[in-house]
């Protein structure tokens, strides 16, 4: 009874170890490849804007992203959008004490027209990486395969330590009651594998940010979302109609206004530099006059600040709000 409990331990234990190596050798190398891209990305947009008097510009940033991908051998999608880029670095310079307060300033205003333009043109990723498999769902699969076959590794050694001892008497049935050890060790490092890679996609997961094709794949969900709600409601709308220089993603017509919509996909409550930015860009759409009102459109809920649109024409609506905000809207009798 106790060399079964020791044959048990044993197998578990080299299951755990063939897992962790498993992982580490794949979806661990692959993870330090992509961080080790994104801060190749951060350094060299930080010393050019540093450096020399480099306004950045989104093809310039996404030129940059595919450039550090193809030298880490990861796909570009899985780095960080540009709008992250930007953030990122925007914070590096703003908390960095070692840089003149007049140079900063000068480099922040050259950074907000990259967001300008950020929140002006729509970037698209190309539909060849948005049409590739979902990276997590291979992940998820990697996982599998590897927790399996590291369940198998320890099943098989523990019978190498039965076979090893009970040869001699491998000629009576009993000896084939040794091998339910070996099928204790199967489930037991089952069990085991699955809970540490549990373990460690939750420690993992509040590290992880976006990557550009998530963040391309959320963003398009939120416009099939609202898209779905105004053909359910039987409200007509445009899809990304010319507005100037300008494309809101949706215009709609209720009664005898006419309403630009646009989606962010932001599922908690972001910078107000953020919400800012996007109520500047709805303000321009307004200015244009062919649209009445304007609503951003979010997955979170975003607190109501005095000023933070300058505008009453505009509203901030959460998704699960949309309906009921669309209902209250007066229509045309």
């Amino acid at each position: 009874m106790v060399d079964g409990y020791i044959q048990t331990a044993i197998g578990v234990a080299v299951s755990v170890i063939f897992f962790l190596i498993g992982y580490r050798q794949t979806i661990g190398a692959r993870k330090e490849r992509v961080g080790s891209a994104n801060r190749a990305v951060y350094k060299a947009l930080l010393r050019r804007l540093v450096l020399e008097d480099y306004a950045p510009k989104l093809d310039d940033i996404n030129r940059l992203i595919e450039g550090k991908a193809h030298e880490f051998q990861v796909s570009p999608g899985d780095l960080h959008p540009d709008e992250q880029v930007l953030n990122q670095v925007f914070a590096e310079i703003f908390d960095n004490d070692f840089i003149a307060p007049e140079k900063r300033s000068e480099i922040e205003v050259r950074v907000g027209s990259a967001f300008d333009q950020l929140n002006k043109g729509k970037q698209k990723l190309d539909e060849s990486r948005l049409s590739s498999p979902d990276l997590e769902k291979r992940k998820t699969l990697l996982v599998g395969m590897l927790g399996l076959l590291a369940s198998l590794m320890g099943a098989l050694f523990s019978l190498v330590l039965i076979v090893g001892k009970d040869f001699p008497s491998t000629q009576d049935i009993t000896a084939f009651r040794s091998l339910v050890p070996m099928i204790a060790v199967f489930a037991a490092s089952l069990v085991s594998v699955v809970a540490i890679s549990f373990v460690k996609r939750l420690r993992e997961a509040p590290e992880e940010l976006p990557s550009r094709v998530t963040a391309a794949a959320e963003g398009a969900l939120l416009e099939h979302e609202v898209a779905a709600l105004l053909a359910k409601l039987r409200i007509p709308f445009e899809i990304e109609p010319k507005i100037g220089l300008l494309r809101p993603d949706f215009v709609i017509k209720l009664g005898d206004k006419r309403i630009a919509i646009e989606t962010k996909s932001w599922r908690s409550a972001p910078p107000l530099s953020l919400v800012a930015r996007a109520a500047r860009y709805l303000q321009e759409i307004l200015r244009e006059g062919a649209v009445d009102d304007a609503v951003l459109v979010t997955r979170a809920r975003i607190p109501r600040y005095e000023g933070i649109s300058g505008s009453d024409n505009i509203q901030i609506v959460a998704m699960r709000d949309l309906a009921d905000w669309l209902k209250s809207q007066p229509r045309s009798t």
